[in-house]
């Protein structure tokens, strides 16, 4: 299993004139990608997504964030609450990209400052109109399709995030041909670990139409709290945490699969709070949104009628931990950006 080496190392190639064109216009494009379902990917695209939305909302900025769901399962309509409502077109328009029949169709305003193109179903059709060219000029100008729909749009957007379905390569291609950067969840479990073989391959296959695609970093997804203990001071006073048990073994063992790559494990980890998760994604609520709702005067009242256990505590945990998890990525996304584009 081999991947590109962080920083300048990966950007000396030559590329097309096509290529040349975008590539500028993407700098802060980051692909969310495992190749096994169920590490994360949706969860922390929506999350990050959102959290980076309120910060330029906050801020007035004139600028915004793109959330794309490249994910036939569409689920990023439910963690954000979109799906099914008007302008939920199921991935019709990344269909329409691939096959140069139209634009991409953005949901304007899912958050203050956060638009969103929809995935869904209709995603499915995408493999189809990929392999049925033959020919390797035409593909490769299908796996450049959404990386030039990107660039016409990408000026009136901070970031773009894009989240990437499980074991579907022409869609991550579509993904890593558009990406500046690539940041990989693995959970607890030994497939969410293998999965890191298939993200080596996607880049096998994006590099020579985009050379400068970069790893960015894993993120520890639903481990469980109980591997993680506060270390304190002479005072008594919390002032880190240490990783024991399963963790602290699991990271190391990813620290031996990433090997000499340079790509680093980023230090918070997102701990498994399933109540959280159920909530969040039946509420149409990021963490963050959830935390504040359960600290909300009609909580407790909704929570015993709906007989639920989730904990003010709980929710609150989670979005620091994603807001912690965020800093981290984004700092080192903004670094590798100075050190490449300097």
């Amino acid at each position: 299993m081999t991947f590109p080496l962080t920083g300048t190392a990966a950007r000396g190639l030559t590329k097309e004139e096509i290529i040349q064109s975008i590539r500028p216009k993407l700098r802060r494009v980051l692909i969310v990608l495992n190749n096994k379902g169920g590490a994360g990917k949706t969860t922390t695209t929506a999350n990050i997504s959102a959290q980076l939305a309120a910060a330029l909302h906050e801020a007035g900025s004139a600028q915004r964030v793109l959330a794309i769901d490249l994910d036939p399962q569409g689920n990023l309509g439910l963690d954000l609450g979109y799906q099914g409502k008007p302008g939920d077109d199921e991935g019709q328009s990344v269909i329409n990209v691939v096959e140069g029949t139209g634009p991409l169709h953005i949901l304007r305003d899912v958050r203050p400052h956060l638009d969103v193109v929809p995935g869904g179903k209709v995603l499915k059709r995408t493999t189809a109109s990929i392999i049925g060219t033959r020919s390797i000029d035409p593909r490769r100008e299908i796996l450049l399709s959404l990386a030039q729909a990107l660039a016409d749009v990408a000026s009136d957007y901070e970031w773009i995030l894009i989240d990437c379905p499980p074991n579907i390569a022409d869609l991550q291609h579509l993904a890593a041909v558009a990406a500046e950067y690539v940041l990989i969840p693995v959970c607890f479990d030994q497939g969410a670990i293998q999965g890191l073989e298939g993200v080596s391959e996607v880049f096998d296959v994006a590099t020579p139409l985009n050379p400068t695609l970069t790893p960015l970093g894993v993120l520890l997804f639903g481990f469980d709290r109980q591997h993680l203990r506060k270390v304190k001071d002479e005072e008594g006073e919390v002032i880190g945490v240490r990783e024991i048990g399963f963790l602290a073994k699991k990271r190391r063992e990813i620290e031996g699969v990433l090997a000499d790559s340079g790509i680093p494990i980023f230090q918070t980890v997102i701990t498994r709070a399933v109540n959280v998760a159920d909530q969040c994604r039946k509420h149409g609520r990021v963490f963050a949104e959830l935390a504040d709702l359960s600290a909300g005067p009609e909580w407790k009242k909704h929570a015993r009628q709906h007989q639920l256990t989730l904990s003010m505590e709980s929710a609150e945990t989670s979005a620091i931990e994603m807001e912690e998890a965020t800093a981290e990525i984004i700092k080192r996304a903004l670094a590798l950006e100075a050190e490449a584009y300097a």
